[in-house]
This record gives C-alpha cells, structure tokens and sequence, in this order.
C-alpha cells in the first residue's frame, strides 16, 4: 500500500495543528499555496545544490512541511464545512505543479541523465491523471500503490542527505531510477483496481 497506509496515524499526530488552524479558521487555499511554497523552495535548494551543498539539509525538512500541509488541507476544509469540487481541482493542480518543479530540478542536475529524469515526470504526472480519471469515470479515487506522493517525498529527503553526505551527484541517477521503476509498478496496480471497480 505504500506510505499512504499511515495517512490517519500521521494525521493523528498532526492534530494539535489541525486544531489551530481551524480555530484561526485559516481557508485551506493558503495552506494549498503553502505547499506549493515549499516545493518551489525545495525545488531551488536541488537545483542549486551543485554550487551549494548545504542546501540539500533543507531538502528533508521543506518536503516534510510539505506533505504534512497536504494532510491538513482536507482536514480542515471538512472542519470548517468549506470543501467545494473547486477547491479540490485546485488541491490536483497545485501538487501536480509541485511534483513537476522538484522532479525537474532534479532532472537539470549536470550530473542527472536528463532523458530519464524526464521521463521519471512524465511517469508521476501520468499516475496521478490516472487516479483522479478513476474518480471522474465512476471508481474511487486510487491512493494505493508502493510510490505515492509521501512515498516519493520520504525517499526524496533521504537521498538528498545521502547526496550531502557523500558528495556523490550520480546518486541522483539511482534515485531516479528507483521513484520510476516505483511509479510505474503504482501505475499498473492502480490501472487494474481501477479496471475492476468499473467492470
């Protein structure tokens, strides 16, 4: 199932958060706009790395607030009684500008193969249109698989530090390979529970 598995606990634990926002009723746009934030800087701290490479102990930190800004979101959309189709549009739209910015920093490394890391993209962005096609055609929203949106941020953050530690910008290559490989597996099993709630 993937990280995704966790969600509740982590939401669990994000709670004493989650109470504070709702009680400043903060809209979940912002917190939308946020993430987004964060993985642009994300993206900047990758893609400067080379020339800076203390940036990349930002890296684990900015993707964290990250995730945990996309766990609050619908909390507290719910909370406030304020989720619309709209807002949810926005929610796609914005962690699909998200995905792509980080994974094409990556991409732009002197040391990254840019064809695969291009194609590592184009395999994300592709998994997510499937999950949210399944929900549009009838069948619920897929989640599932073994490299979600958290699955690929833990990894992200963890071999950003090994990169820092080591000093070795090939690293990225293997990353690459193994979020692909990921992704396509997610991929073919969420095409199939999709394919059997339909059928």
């Amino acid at each position: 199932m993937g990280i995704y598995s966790i969600k509740p606990k982590f939401q669990q634990l994000l709670s004493p958060v989650t109470s504070y926002l709702i009680r400043q009723r903060v809209h979940p746009t912002a917190l939308n706009i946020a993430g987004l934030l964060f993985s642009l800087v994300t993206a900047a701290c990758l893609y400067y790395s080379t020339q800076t490479p203390w940036l990349l102990v930002i890296v684990p930190i900015a993707v964290f607030i990250r995730t945990a800004l996309n766990a609050l979101d619908g909390q507290v959309s719910r909370s406030l009684g304020i989720a619309s189709p709209f807002g949810e549009v926005l929610n796609e739209f914005l962690d699909r500008v998200s995905d792509a910015a980080i994974f094409f920093a990556i991409a732009l490394l002197p040391t990254v193969d840019l064809i695969l890391g291009s194609v590592t993209v184009i395999a994300i962005l592709l998994n997510s249109y499937l999950s949210i096609a399944s929900k549009a055609a009838g069948a619920s929203r897929q989640y599932g698989g073994i490299m979600g949106k958290a699955d690929r941020m833990i990894y992200l953050g963890l071999a950003a530090l090994v990169v820092f530690v080591t000093s070795a910008g090939e690293f990225w290559n293997y990353f690459l390979w193994i979020i692909l490989l990921g992704t396509l597996i997610t991929l073919l099993t969420r095409f199939n529970k999709t394919k059997k709630e339909l059928e």
